[in-house]
């Protein structure tokens, strides 16, 4: 069995290698789309800044005005480094194109999530490279334990993961409506006030807190950043649990209309 999945992984490892390849050509037409994160980061110091000033107070929610700094450029480098694979899978299915995708010798679903890597990690390395040195000269270095890197590595992979799932949904909502795009901003606002790309979900009432913690989109966005900033291993494996627990959803949710989707092309005559 080992024998047959090393071969499966190394393909799709190579579709990543060669749109890594791809992306790092035009590495700088990438530094200088990421290059707004200066911006961004410059905007949430200043802002942030102030708001601890008038509160007094060197915690907010259990968080500094170091950790929370920190935490907006995680969770921007998350948000503004994934690809966009719902735009990717819903253009495929418009144009009819899905039809030869899928009598390749790849899964499409895997597909699309692996070519997507690559230019995720081009972005995403950018994002923090650009978005390091506003913070660090604003706030400095966050307390990190070296040792939390891997388990806050893997939380976000799984969000990227997540995400995709989310995604890979709405693309192939393409086979119902024609337009996409009202979906995706839907997505978009959910991860911004839910997902805690607008505001850490510790600071929102208490209530509202306890409604994000159950749907999914905090768990692309705000659990790595969290975890990053203040690592705890209670709160590790909450995280990692409530993001198993939802990609098992989220999958079963895409593997059924993915299923639907490829008999409806078959009927069509696609």
């Amino acid at each position: 069995m080992l024998r047959r999945i090393e071969p499966t992984t190394n393909k799709y490892l190579a579709i990543t290698n060669v749109n890594l390849q791809n992306q790092l050509a035009y590495v700088w037409d990438a530094a200088g789309r990421a290059f707004f994160i200066v911006i961004i980061m410059f905007i949430f110091v200043q802002l942030w800044s102030a708001v601890y000033a008038t509160k007094q107070t060197a915690e907010i929610a259990g968080l500094t005005l170091t950790a929370t700094i920190w935490y907006f450029l995680l969770a921007e480098m998350i948000e503004l480094g994934k690809s966009r694979h719902d735009q990717q899978i819903s253009a495929e299915v418009k144009d009819g194109s899905i039809a030869y995708a899928l009598v390749r010798p790849y899964n499409y679903l895997v597909y699309h999530f692996f070519n997507g890597l690559g230019d995720t990690l081009v972005k995403m390395a950018l994002v923090l490279l650009l978005g390091m040195p506003v913070v660090v000269w604003h706030v400095g270095w966050p307390g990190v334990d070296v040792r939390t890197v891997p388990a806050v590595a893997l939380v976000v992979a799984l969000a990227l993961v997540l995400d995709f799932l989310m995604a890979g949904c709405i693309g192939l909502l393409a086979f119902v409506t024609e337009d996409t795009f009202s979906f995706r901003l839907i997505y978009q606002k959910l991860i911004f006030i839910l997902g805690g790309l607008l505001i850490p979900l510790d600071f929102l009432p208490e209530w509202l807190q306890r409604i994000a913690r159950l749907l999914p989109f905090a768990y692309t966005t705000y659990a790595p950043a969290r975890l990053f900033v203040a690592f705890d291993n209670a709160l590790f494996v909450q995280l990692l649990t409530m993001q198993l627990i939802w990609i098992g959803v989220m999958g079963a949710v895409l593997t059924l209309q993915y299923r639907w989707a490829v008999q409806r092309l078959s009927i069509n005559g696609g």
